[in-house]
């Protein structure tokens, strides 16, 4: 059954990648699923589980802890955090944590784009298209998250971030105003400063690694 909100007219599979342990994981943004698969040698898919987010959930993207027990589910259309403990032997997913990406008086469209955590799996990032802003949370010691920080991308919609290799830099790309912003990282806080804002890139929707 799809989700109540219309963007979620149809089932909308919005992002796939492997599971620590090899097998297929799905975010389904029209269903509010995130979906296992297991995979063959020959590549073929076998169901293996599904976990239901809250209704209008709007699953979009998640990231892994690095030792791979815990996926940090990314909402789109909640404008919300899903922490699911994952359970390699069964390939299924139970949850432990729900935590909003934006502030509790925020009424206007917001819409969760990117997710990434750091590699010591210490701070997890995402951005907030509407109130367009990154919201920084620390990771706790049972892997649930605490919200730390909100910082403005000095743009308008952004879909999309990403951390230097050294994990000393971020940038955010700003869709809708054309521009990129980076920051400074703070490795033992997590916290982010803006160092340079208006750097021009025409509709910017992707940034990797550099």
């Amino acid at each position: 059954m799809t989700g109540p909100k219309p963007e979620q007219d149809k089932p909308h599979a919005h992002y796939a990648d492997l599971t620590p342990d090899g097998r297929l994981v799905v975010c389904d943004l029209g269903l509010d699923l995130t979906v296992v698969y297991d995979v063959s040698a020959d590549g073929k898919l076998t169901f293996v589980s599904n976990y239901h987010h809250e209704a209008g959930f709007g699953t979009r993207h998640l990231t892994f802890s690095p030792d791979g027990k815990v996926a940090y589910v990314l909402g789109e259309l909640g404008s919300q955090l899903d922490v699911l403990n994952y359970d390699q032997a069964t390939g299924t997913f139970t949850h432990q944590q729900s935590i909003s990406t934006i502030p509790a008086d925020w009424t206007a469209h917001n819409g969760a784009a990117a997710i990434h955590i750091t590699k010591d799996g210490k701070f997890i990032y995402t951005t907030n298209r509407g109130e367009n802003t990154i919201a920084v949370f620390a990771v706790q010691a049972d892997h649930s998250v605490k919200h730390i920080q909100s910082i403005s991308t000095e743009g308008d919609f952004p879909r999309d971030f990403d951390l230097s290799q050294d994990e000393a830099f971020l940038v955010a790309s700003n869709q809708e105003s054309d521009n990129l912003t980076l920051y400074t990282r703070d490795a033992v806080t997590g916290l982010l400063t803006m160092v340079q804002k208006d750097v021009a890139c025409p509709e910017p929707v992707c940034v990797k690694q550099w």
